[in-house]
Parts: structure tokens; C-alpha cells; sequence
């Protein structure tokens, strides 16, 4: 039997698609789709032809196929995308709101579990001992492990950075929000230095992320984002300019939620706020994590601790993180905006030493030092900022030697520094 030429096939199948040919491009991704019935994407194509063919009947048949094939291999984003593109074809198609349904239920998170209640204020703090950051970093690990053991066991859908901690109504209403589009290649879909008024999810497909050079024009890639990828949240969340570019590197399904709907839903469901501030400070956190070198010798276990542990605040401008003279009882990390660090001069008065910004960190020299703080530290614009307390600090310092040798690397620096803007003023 003569091999079979599939990327021949796959060619003629795109030609005759560009020229409106859909019966010749019908015919040629069905067989496509016969050689290759593992790629979903293929019958998708198939669905669209039909779609544009006015065979919505047949089209339909395809797309649940491919979202109860997607459903059974624990892909939820994509099920949910055939599923909303089946809705908006017919909003009246009977049985998809079940299906969703049942995507929902599949998730095995019924309701928000309910958080901890506090102490009473009269109780014995002798009765709870507090665990040291050791010992939480240790069970976290064996949390990690024993999950691994028992994925082959038990199968539920794997949990999604938004989705994984939404109440089966909550999950409901923001799945009933988005909205889904299928884009061809080369697509601009954010355009850096505009308002950001909705974030994406990669249903299937690529998307480029790049910066434009200001001087010389080029594009400069940044990353890849592959199916089940979010983007665009942050400057949602950060009510800012988009930082960079994205735009369609193959023909990519998203799904699409703006900021109105999404403002709605945490006005009606305070838990999707809550979901919302944490997804947030998740992939905040993440993205500081793998950026500075501050965190760069952190395990997994010990950044899922740390990430516990460190507290996020949004100030205006003109807020004091730091106040010269003071006790040192933060370390604070800058994620977005900038603050100014003065100190006051016996003779030369207030004199600014540095301005830190994104991806650095204040307030170390107090706290490695066990000094009291050497500068103030004000906020020179609206600003999201971490910030990690005293005690918690000292412990991860003695139980990870690595970030202190780069802390005692940056405070040689600064002073140094501090010196020469001094002698300089």
C-alpha cells in the first residue's frame, strides 16, 4: 500500500478553504481526520466547514464529539470552548447547558470550602502550636508527592489556575461570560501600550508574546503561550497599560472575558473577587519568582510556602513603606509602580539615594543587619507591592543559606552607593 502523503492532503485541504472551495476542503480534512482521528483539531475544521456549508445540524454532531473527546481526556478549557462555540452558533440548542453542567459536576468541587474559623480572642494559645517554615515546607512536599501517587488512581479534571477553585455556581456564571472566537495566524489580538479591558484563555493554538524595540522597531518574543494558557489579566487587575504585544503565531481558539462582565460577576459572587485577588497574586508571585535572583534557588514546595506567606498591598502615591530611625519589620517586593528611597542629611537635608522599581526589593538592610532602618521609602506612584514580615524572613534566611548570599551582595551595593550619592549631594 502506497504511503499515505498527510501534509500533501493537509495543503490541498487549506487551499481549497482560502478559495471558498468547501466541498473539495470538506472532503480533504475528513480524510485527513480518518488518517489522523487522535488530532481533535482536524474535526474541528471539519465542524467550521460545515458551519459555513449552513449544515449546523451535522456541524453540531462534530463539535460535541470533539468536546466529549476533550471531556474524557480531562481537558476542561477546550470542552468548554466547543461547547461555547456550539451556543453562539444556536443559543437554543437544546442539551449544551447541560453538558456544561456536567463539566462542572466533573470537577469534584461542589461549593467553596469554608476557610478556617478564627480562634475565639479568650482562647489558650498554648493549645495550637505554630508550625516552623520547615515543617510546612516539608508537607508540602509530602502533600506533592502522595498527589502525584494518586493521579493514577483516582481521575478528576486537573485544576485550572482560574477555574480550579470556583463553587459550582460561581464556575456557572463565569463560564456563561466568556465569549469564544477561533483567529487565523498572525492575528494582533493585545497591542502593547494600550488599555487592557479583557484577558485570554488559549482554548488550542499559539500565541506570540512580544515587546517592540522603541529605537529599531523589531519584535522581540518573549514567550509561547500553548493551550490552556492565560493572558492579558494583569493589566485588568493593575487597571494599567498593556506591557506587551500578543498576536496569533497559528490559528488559535480563545476564550474571552472583557472587564464590565467580569466587574459584574465579583459585585454579585464576593467569592469570585476573592478567586480573582488570589489567581492574581498566584501568577504576580510566579512571575517575581522566576525573575529575580532574590528567589532563583527556591524549590517548588518552598515558593508554594513563601507565596503563603507574603502579603500583597496596593498603595496610592505618597504612601511610607519605611520610616528612617524605625525598627525594620518588612521586606518589601516591588511588583509594579516605583518608590523613592531619601534619607536626611544633618547638613544637606533630604537627599534621594535611589528610585527602586519592578522586580526589586527595600527594607533588607534593617532586617539582615538587625539594624534600624537606614533611609525612608515612599511610594512615587500607585504601586502592588509584597511584603514578607520580620520573623517569617529570619526563618526562611536560616534554613536557606542562598538568599543570603545574594542579600549580603545587594547591601554591599547599596551602601557603597549611599556613600557616593553623599558625598556627590
Amino acid at each position: 500500500m502506497a504511503k499515505v502523503d498527510v501534509r500533501k492532503i493537509k495543503d490541498q485541504a487549506t487551499r481549497a478553504l482560502k478559495k471558498g472551495q468547501f466541498d473539495k476542503a470538506l472532503e480533504r480534512f475528513e480524510e485527513l481526520s480518518k488518517y489522523q482521528p487522535k488530532d481533535l483539531r482536524l474535526k474541528m475544521k471539519v465542524a467550521d466547514i460545515l458551519v459555513k456549508m449552513h449544515r449546523n445540524e451535522d456541524a453540531f454532531k462534530v463539535y460535541e464529539e470533539v468536546a466529549e473527546a476533550y471531556a474524557a481526556d480531562g481537558f476542561l478549557i477546550q470542552a468548554i470552548s466547543v461547547y461555547k462555540i456550539v451556543s453562539q452558533i444556536d443559543p437554543k440548542r437544546p442539551g449544551v447547558t447541560e453538558k456544561l453542567d456536567a463539566l462542572n459536576q466533573a470537577r469534584g468541587i461542589p461549593a467553596i470550602a469554608p476557610k478556617p474559623a478564627a480562634a475565639p480572642p479568650d482562647a489558650d494559645p498554648g493549645l495550637a502550636e505554630e508550625k516552623s517554615l520547615a515543617e510546612e515546607i516539608e508537607e508540602v512536599k509530602q502533600r506533592k508527592e502522595e498527589q502525584e501517587k494518586s493521579r493514577s488512581k483516582e481521575w478528576r479534571f486537573p485544576e485550572t489556575p482560574l477555574f480550579g477553585q470556583l463553587g459550582e455556581e460561581e464556575f456557572t456564571q463565569v463560564v456563561s461570560k466568556f465569549q469564544v472566537g477561533t483567529i487565523p495566524r498572525r492575528t494582533p489580538v493585545i497591542k502593547e501600550g494600550t488599555k487592557g479591558d479583557s484577558f485570554f484563555i488559549v482554548s488550542q493554538g499559539d500565541v506570540r508574546v512580544f515587546r517592540t524595540h522603541p529605537k529599531s522597531g523589531k519584535k522581540i518574543t518573549l514567550a509561547h503561550l500553548k493551550d490552556g494558557a492565560f493572558f492579558g489579566e494583569m493589566a485588568i487587575f493593575l487597571d494599567s497599560i498593556r506591557t506587551a504585544s500578543c498576536e496569533t503565531a497559528e490559528e488559535t481558539t480563545l476564550l474571552r472575558i472583557n472587564r464590565k462582565d467580569l466587574d459584574e460577576l465579583m459585585e454579585k459572587y464576593p467569592n469570585i473577587r476573592e478567586v480573582m485577588h488570589d489567581f492574581f497574586k498566584k501568577r504576580a508571585l510566579d512571575q517575581l519568582f522566576k525573575t529575580m535572583n532574590l528567589f532563583s534557588s527556591l524549590d517548588e514546595a518552598e515558593r508554594e510556602v513563601l507565596a503563603d506567606k507574603m502579603e500583597m498591598i496596593e498603595t496610592e502615591p505618597g504612601a511610607t513603606l519605611i520610616r528612617e530611625g524605625e525598627a525594620g519589620e518588612y521586606l518589601y517586593v516591588i511588583y509594579s509602580g516605583e518608590v523613592e528611597v531619601t534619607t536626611t542629611h544633618e547638613e544637606k537635608g533630604t537627599v534621594k539615594l535611589a528610585t527602586i522599581s519592578p522586580g526589586d526589593y527595600v527594607g533588607e538592610i534593617a532586617l539582615v543587619q538587625g539594624k534600624l532602618n537606614t533611609a525612608d521609602v515612599v511610594t512615587s506612584s500607585k504601586c502592588v507591592i509584597f511584603r514578607l514580615n520580620k520573623a517569617t524572613f529570619k526563618e526562611l534566611l536560616a534554613i536557606h543559606s542562598p538568599m543570603l548570599d545574594e542579600l549580603t551582595s545587594t547591601i554591599e551595593a547599596r551602601l557603597k552607593d549611599t556613600v557616593t550619592t553623599l558625598l556627590k549631594a
